[in-house]
């Protein structure tokens, strides 16, 4: 696993959360959103970055109003998790 730190200035951070954990935390599920959104990801592999099941996180998209932007690729490995092929 890497790890990888960024500066977030203090008027930034704040709108993330209080503490340095929720910074965290919340930074990584909008990077796991915005990552879905450009269908670079799939629900699952942006749930599992962001600490949460893939029902979790697509409980969190459907909250959001974030539409699907699936790809045939992402079609094709959702189905196939549907149906126990992976």
């Amino acid at each position: 696993m890497s790890t990888v730190t960024i500066e977030i200035p203090d008027g930034y951070a704040r709108s993330f959360g209080a503490t340095s954990e929720d910074v965290a935390r919340n930074a990584k599920l909008e990077l796991a959103i915005g990552m879905y959104r450009q269908g670079r990801w799939s629900t699952r592999k942006a749930g599992e970055f962001a600490g949460l099941d893939r029902w979790q996180f697509m409980d969190v998209l459907v909250a959001r109003k974030v539409e699907a932007p699936f790809t045939e690729e992402m079609l094709q490995q959702d189905l196939a998790y549907a149906f126990g092929r992976v």
